[in-house]
Formats: C-alpha cells, sequence, structure tokens
C-alpha cells in the first residue's frame, strides 16, 4: 500500500518561496533609508569651507587683500574650499583659455574695457578656472564677472569681489543636489518598492501554505479511502449478490455498482502513486531532471486536492448506494437524505397553490407517495430495487407537475430573450445546490453523486429539485416585476469597471500634475518675476545729510499730505506710504530687513557731470564711470557726518544700513540715484544693480507733471523698489534636471498614492470583513435560540403532524410519520452543524467557507420554522372543521 502519510523531517512547508524577496526588502529599505539620510543631509548642509582671496595691489574701489578678507571674514564660506585670486589687468590666453591660474582655483579680472562695459553682456573671458577652458562653462564665468558689475555698480569695493565668489561658490563648487523636491521621492520610492516586495512575498507564502495545508488535507482523504476500501469492497460485493439472488432483471443497476466500483478503486491507487511523487517533490529526493517547475507542482498540487475531493464524494456515494441496493437499515438515512431537500422546496411551492390549485393538489399528491415510500424503507417493507424504481417513478411525476407549474409563471416579463434564459438556468441551478448545501452540511456535490450511482436524476445531477427550484424563482421574478423594473444585468460590474479606471487614473492625473508642479519649481526657483514678496519689516530710521530747503517744494501738494518737503522728509510718513503701498499693490511689500536710510540731498554739480536726455524730457544721463566715483565721494562725505553708515574694514557700506542719493538740480528739481546698502548682490540673476540704467538715467521730480507729490513720498516708491530687489538677491540654482525631477516627484505621488489606497481599501475590507463576521456570530446565536425553541416544540409538532394530520390521510399515516422523521433528522442535523461552527477556534471562525456554513444552517432553520409553523396552521384548520364544520 503506497505512503499516505508525510514524514515529519519534510512537511509539506519544506518548499517556501526563496528569500530572496525578504532579502531584496531589507535592502530596498536600507537603501530608502540611506537615501534618506543622505538626501537629508544634502538638504541642510551649510557651507563649512573657507574661500581663500588673492588680491592683487594697487586695486580701485578699496580692494586690498585686507579689505576683502575683512568684507569675506565669518561668512565667506562655501561647500567646498577654493581659491579666488583677483587682479587687475585682463587675462592672458593661456589662463582663461587654457586654465592655466596657478594656485588659484578660479581667477577674476576686474579690468574694464572703455568701448565695453560689461554692463549688457558680461565678458567670460574675464573669468578663469584651473585646468579648463572658459568655454566648457561660459555662463558660469558671465555669472561670475556679473555679479562683481553688479556690486560695483552699487558702490560696493571688497564687497563686489566677495560677491562674486558668493556666486562662483553656489554655481562651481557646490556638487551636491539640495533640493528636497528629489531627495524626499528618491528615498520614497526604494521604501515603496520594498512594501510591494514583502507584500508579493507574504501572498506568496499564504497561498503556498494554503496549497500545502490543502494538500495535507487531501493526503487525510486519501488515507481515509484507503483504509476503508475493502469495507467498501464488502459492501459493494454483499449488495451485488443480493441483487443478483433475489432479482434477475437486476442487471443495470448491478453493472452500475461494479463499475462504481472499479473507478472508486483505479482512482485509488492513481492517487496513491501521485501522491507518492508529490511527497517526493516536496521533500525534494527527486533528480533535477524529473523535478517539476514551480507552476506544474502548484497545477499538480491543486489536481491532487480536486481529486481526492471526488473520490470521496464517489466513495461515499458509492457506500450509500450499496446501501440502498441491498436493502440494509442504512438505506433509510439515504433516502431522508435524498428526500429532505426535495420536500422542503415542494413545499414553499404549495405556499403558492394559489397560483395553480389543479397542479397543486397533484404535487400534494406526490409528496405523500414519496413520503409513503421512504416510510416503507424505514419500516424495512420490500425490495431494495422496487423502492428505487418508485422513489424514480414519484420523482418524475414531481419534476412533470413542476414543469407544467413553470409554464404557468413564465411570461415575457420573466423569460424577455435568450440571454435572461440563461440566467434563469445559472439562477436555479444556484438555488438547488443553495438548497442542497442548507439541507446536507454543504455535501452538494456528494448528493449529485449518490443520485447518480442510485441512476436517479433524469438528466439533471439534482433532479426534481430543479424543477421545483424554477417554479420558485419564477415566482419570484414575477413578484419583482410587477414591483420594479429589474436591474439592468451587468451594470454592478460596470460601475465597478469604472470606480477600478478611477481608482488608477486619478492619482496618475494627480502625480503628473505633482510632477510638472515641482519641475516648474525647480525651473522657477530664481526666476526675477512673480515671486511672492514676504517683507514685513518697516523702515528702521531715517536720516538727512544736507539741506532739504535747497528743493523745489510741491506745486500743488495733495490733501491731507506734507506741505513742504522738509516736512515729508518723516519716519512715520514714510513708514505709512510704505504700508499703504504694501496692502494695495499685489507685487509690493515691506523691507525683509531692519534698514537705517540715510537720504544724502546733493547739489549734482558738485558730484557729476550730467546732460539732458534727448529723448525724455524727465531724465538726465549720467557717465557710468562718473557715477561710480561720485558713488565713493559720496560714502565719505555722509560717513563724515554719519560715520556709522561705512564699515570703518572695508570702507563699503555697513550692513543695515543704506544710502540715498538724490541729486538736487539748480532749479531744485532731482534725481534718486541707486540706493547703496550693505546688501551684497550675489546669486543667480540677483535684481540689485542688474539694472544699471537705472543709475545713469534717473528720472527727474520736483518739476511738471512730477511736482505734486513730495521727496517722502518718491523716498517711499523707491523703499519699495529696494526692498523687492533685496529679496531677488541671494538666489541659488537647484544641480538638479527638472526632468528628473519630474519623473521622480510623479512616479512618489502615483505609487504613494496608490499605497495609500491600497491600505485604505484594504483597512475598510478589514472592517467591512470584521463587521460581516460579527454579525453572522450574532446570526450564529440567535440559530441557537430558534433550534431550543424548535426542540422544545417537538412534542407539539409531533401531535400536529402525526395524531391530527395523520389520523386522515390517504396513505394511512405513513406519509406523516416519515415527514415528522424527516423533520426531526434535519433538526438534529442543524443542531448539530451549529454545535460544529462553535466549537470552532475564534481564529477559524471567519472567512467565507466559515459564513457560508452558517448561511446554510439559517437557510434551514428558517425552512424548519417554516414548516412547523405550516404544520400547526394545518392542524388548528383541521381541528376547527371537525369542530364546527367547515
Amino acid at each position: 500500500m503506497p505512503r499516505t502519510r508525510v514524514s515529519q523531517n519534510s512537511g509539506p512547508l519544506r518548499r517556501r518561496p526563496p528569500p530572496r524577496f525578504p532579502v531584496l526588502a531589507v535592502a530596498l529599505a536600507g537603501l530608502s533609508v540611506v537615501l534618506g539620510a543622505v538626501g537629508f543631509q544634502q538638504v541642510t548642509a551649510e557651507p563649512t569651507e573657507p574661500i581663500t582671496f588673492v588680491v592683487d595691489e594697487s586695486l580701485p574701489y578699496g580692494i586690498t587683500q585686507e579689505s576683502v578678507e575683512a568684507a569675506a571674514e565669518g561668512i565667506g564660506l562655501a561647500y567646498e574650499p577654493f581659491t579666488l585670486h583677483v587682479v587687475g589687468r585682463d587675462l592672458e590666453w593661456e589662463e582663461y583659455s587654457g586654465g592655466e591660474t596657478g594656485v588659484a582655483d578660479v581667477m577674476l579680472s576686474i579690468a574694464d574695457d572703455p568701448e565695453d562695459l560689461d554692463l549688457a553682456l558680461p565678458d567670460a573671458n574675464r573669468v578663469a578656472f584651473a585646468g579648463e577652458d572658459y568655454g566648457d562653462d561660459y555662463s558660469t564665468a558671465a555669472t561670475i564677472r556679473e555679479s562683481f558689475v553688479n556690486n560695483r555698480t552699487l558702490g560696493h569695493g571688497p564687497h563686489a569681489v566677495f560677491g562674486a565668489a558668493l556666486t562662483a561658490a553656489d554655481l562651481r563648487f557646490d556638487g551636491g543636489v539640495r533640493t528636497p523636491l528629489l531627495w524626499a521621492p528618491l528615498a520614497a520610492l526604494p521604501m515603496f518598492i520594498a512594501v510591494l516586495v514583502m507584500y508579493r512575498w507574504l501572498g506568496r507564502r499564504r497561498r503556498e501554505r494554503a496549497r500545502y495545508r490543502d494538500f495535507g488535507e487531501a493526503q487525510l482523504r486519501l488515507a481515509r479511502s484507503v483504509l476503508e476500501l475493502e469495507t467498501l469492497q464488502l459492501r459493494v460485493d454483499v449488495a451485488d449478490s443480493l441483487l443478483d439472488d433475489r432479482d434477475s432483471a437486476a442487471a443495470e443497476p448491478r453493472d452500475r455498482l461494479r463499475n462504481d466500483w472499479t473507478r472508486v478503486q483505479d482512482l485509488t491507487w492513481d492517487l496513491a502513486r501521485t501522491e507518492r511523487d508529490l511527497v517526493a517533490e516536496i521533500d525534494r529526493t527527486v533528480t533535477p531532471l524529473k523535478a517539476r517547475t514551480p507552476e506544474q507542482l502548484e497545477s499538480d498540487l491543486r489536481g491532487f486536492a480536486a481529486d481526492t475531493l471526488d473520490l470521496r464524494r464517489r466513495t461515499d456515494a458509492l457506500a450509500q448506494a450499496a446501501e440502498v441496493r441491498s436493502g440494509h437499515a442504512g438505506s433509510r438515512s439515504v433516502l431522508d437524505r435524498l428526500a429532505l431537500p426535495l420536500l422542503q422546496s415542494v413545499d414553499e411551492v404549495l405556499a403558492h397553490r394559489g397560483r395553480f390549485p389543479a397542479e397543486a393538489r397533484a404535487l400534494e399528491g406526490h409528496r405523500a407517495r414519496l413520503l409513503a415510500v421512504a416510510q416503507e424503507v424505514a419500516a424495512g417493507v420490500g425490495p431494495s430495487q422496487a423502492v428505487v424504481d418508485r422513489w424514480n417513478a414519484v420523482e418524475q411525476e414531481i419534476r412533470s407537475t413542476a414543469a407544467r407549474m413553470s409554464r404557468h409563471v413564465a411570461s415575457p416579463k420573466t423569460m424577455p430573450n435568450a440571454a435572461n434564459a440563461r440566467t434563469l438556468d445559472e439562477a436555479v441551478d444556484a438555488r438547488a445546490r443553495a438548497r442542497v448545501a442548507a439541507a446536507t452540511a454543504g455535501e452538494t456535490d456528494s448528493f449529485a453523486e449518490l443520485r447518480s450511482a442510485l441512476g436517479l436524476g433524469h438528466g439533471h445531477r439534482l433532479g426534481p429539485l430543479q424543477a421545483t427550484e424554477r417554479v420558485l424563482e419564477l415566482i419570484g421574478r414575477h413578484e419583482a416585476s410587477e414591483r420594479a423594473a429589474p436591474p439592468t444585468p451587468g451594470r454592478e460590474s460596470t460601475l465597478a469597471a469604472r470606480y477600478g479606471l478611477a481608482a488608477v487614473l486619478v492619482p496618475l492625473l494627480i502625480a503628473l500634475g505633482a510632477g510638472l508642479l515641482a519641475a516648474s519649481q525647480i525651473e522657477d526657483s530664481h526666476i526675477q518675476y512673480g515671486r511672492e514678496l514676504t517683507g514685513d519689516r518697516p523702515l528702521a530710521g531715517l536720516k538727512v545729510y544736507g539741506d532739504p530747503g535747497r528743493l523745489a517744494g510741491p506745486v500743488e501738494p495733495w490733501d491731507h499730505e506734507p506741505q513742504t518737503q522738509e516736512s515729508s522728509l518723516d519716519l512715520d510718513y514714510i513708514r505709512e506710504q510704505m504700508d499703504r503701498s504694501a496692502a494695495s499693490q499685489e507685487d509690493a511689500a515691506l523691507l525683509p530687513v531692519d534698514l537705517d536710510l540715510t537720504v544724502a540731498l546733493l547739489p549734482a554739480a558738485e558730484y557729476i557731470d550730467h546732460v539732458p536726455d534727448p529723448e525724455y524730457d524727465h531724465r538726465i544721463n549720467i557717465e557710468y564711470w562718473d557715477l561710480l566715483e561720485a558713488q565713493q565721494r559720496i560714502k565719505q562725505d555722509v560717513a563724515a557726518e554719519y560715520p556709522e553708515v561705512l564699515d570703518p574694514a572695508t570702507g563699503d557700506v555697513a550692513l543695515g544700513q543704506a544710502i540715498l542719493p538724490v541729486w538736487v538740480l539748480e532749479d531744485g528739481s532731482y534725481a534718486f540715484s541707486y540706493a547703496l546698502t550693505g546688501e551684497v548682490s550675489a546669486g543667480v540673476s540677483s535684481r540689485m544693480g542688474a539694472y544699471y540704467f537705472n543709475g545713469t538715467e534717473p528720472t527727474v521730480y520736483g518739476r511738471g507733471d512730477l511736482a505734486d507729490a513730495s521727496i517722502g513720498w518718491w523716498v517711499a516708491y523707491d523703499l519699495k523698489d529696494l526692498g523687492r530687489a533685496m529679496e531677488y538677491n541671494h538666489l541659488t540654482v537647484d544641480n538638479v534636471s527638472p526632468a528628473a525631477v519630474f519623473w521622480a516627484v510623479g512616479v512618489s505621488v502615483w505609487t504613494g498614492l496608490m499605497t495609500v489606497l491600497m491600505l485604505v481599501a484594504a483597512a475598510l475590507e478589514a472592517g467591512r470583513r470584521r463587521q460581516g463576521t460579527a454579525a453572522v456570530r450574532q446570526e450564529l446565536a440567535g440559530l441557537r435560540e430558534d433550534l431550543d425553541g424548535l426542540a422544545l416544540g417537538l412534542d407539539l409538532s409531533r401531535l400536529d403532524l402525526v395524531a391530527v394530520l395523520g389520523s386522515g390521510s390517504e396513505t394511512g399515516g405513513r406519509a406523516e410519520q416519515a415527514d415528522q422523521r424527516l423533520y426531526e433528522s434535519a433538526l438534529v442535523t442543524a443542531w448539530r452543524e451549529v454545535m460544529a461552527l462553535e466549537r470552532l477556534p475564534r481564529r477559524e471562525q471567519r472567512g467565507a467557507a466559515w459564513e457560508a456554513r452558517v448561511r446554510h444552517v439559517q437557510r434551514l432553520v428558517e425552512t424548519l420554522t417554516a414548516q412547523r409553523a405550516d404544520v400547526a396552521r394545518r392542524a388548528d384548520e383541521l381541528l376547527h372543521t371537525q369542530r364546527f364544520g367547515a
């Protein structure tokens, strides 16, 4: 006999999925942590490496080794150390094209070409990188030179060199990527993939365990079949000999018994050999050439489990058929098992006897004869084959009567087309199987096998039960069509498909939008226009250098405005005007830092040479070099009266201070020059000093159309522009491709949303299942109470059905006795099933299979309750008729 157990050392769980998935998941999670740590370090890193300056002697604008080092002290830091060499001459070809910069990493020439001031297009030839041609990084070289020119235009000297060094540090000596828009997705992606990998691995483990658990159960079923094989053979031999002795016309049932026995025997030994091969495969004792692929093994395991189930059904059906054929006492329970679901279905059909009275009376007679046959078998009356033949004949009558009923109920509303006819057949089959499952504790297939072994069925696996269930289904559809229109077929599946498509497309669209937004933020991180200004600091202090009396007064001052120029140069008034401007204009704000302003009223003739603008009446033109010389004089003159405005170490305006030069013309009109501040123009596209013509082509106020506003009003207006320029200063470039950010953010957002949706769906499903399980447990507790009530009324049921209704029946009470016996048998079946369900461990009291078993018992109890109520009603009607007449 083949082996039927798997050895303890080679259990079915040995063949597990390879551990590469957990290892991969852990590796991906570790990669995510590493990327997160690196990204956090990159994003939060601060420059710590000093910038070394080498400054040639005799440079203009106060640029010396000492002054430049003083300007950079404590703040001249970069992510990578480098040396900047500042020279006052033009660079040689070998320097800017060949990269021969000596010990310096960068060379900066502050020389100028009188014919080309580098104002509109900075000259990249004046910046050299060690070991490289300036053309290899033309944009960086031009931007470094532009930073120097912008700061020089603002009146800076040493700070102009320092500003160029800061720009070089940002563009040239910062190899890191410091935007969280890239690092956050990069760190999240491996973690998401790790979650998916673990989810897949856990799913595989769960499927593997379920598969091998099913294999173990299949082994037990096979072992039981092998152990019972000799007993089954004895039963079949006895039935065969009895059939042979009793009736020479029993050739067909005898052949069916022998053929069924041969199939069961052959299937048992075939499965035993298959089990041996599968155990060897699981134990990994087969040669590699004969080893199955994982897909083949999975398919063979599923096939083995299905075949053992089929063997179990065939074995049980053959054993019960042999009992019936031999006429043993066990045949009573076999026929009771066949009769119970059919009689319950017939009772439900008879509840609608008003629809078809003639057929209902005939069906009642069929029911009584079927019960009488069952009772004769219970009393040991009649030969076995005769019982089967009579049973078969009654079933044919029930089927024919039910077919006539179906024709009465069928209508265009219930069966409008072929498609609906197909759904009707499917619904009838489902109803019949559910009926059998409720009456037999789920053994639907064994029920069909038993009927086949006995030669019953008449072309249908479940026999006349399908005919009666068709009547009930048609009645239900007819009543539903009268209440409301039936739902459109496939509508729920269409809605589910739409929701599923939306669950994928909506996160995809959101992810694409997030990717585009992130990429645009990368591209626009140094934009010149459109930024939201955040300055919220009012002007900290105000000083006036020079004589306001030389200014022409407002010609027609506005109401509630200062009436003189001197009174308009008031700190509170200027603050008030700045507040109004910030509140009324979207592109205006207060200052981003605290600033003390010195308004320098300067006689233009003493500082600059100027001429009227040939194109605009309200402008004057100033030579650029003349402006630079004037700025140096202004700083010295203002510092003589207000020494705090200058940094003594550098000679430039101190941080937190500002000088606003005002050119006073001979007629008292005035023009504003660049505000000289301690702010250094640095970074990409800084607006400070970029528009040189604001200083060389200033607008003249105090005359013509511009004579009504006071100088204080125009100072507030100029400070608005200064605040905007200061906010656009020190802008940096994220060294990352916008396309890379788009894909990283897009994929991360999509996967993140899908993960959230998956988790939400899992949580909702788990909650739904938990609620469903709790509800089913409550239903199970209610079923026990219902069974208690039915058991307490068992004596009354016997009295009503056997004593009252059986006293005047056509079968002499035999049908009623069988009916009561079937009722009690079904009650015991339901009671045992409820107890079995309650005794299951709590962890097994969940899932679709457990809920289905509870539903089967619930339907059986409902049927028994309805049957008990019908018997009580019929008994009361009979007693009332006997007592008082019809």
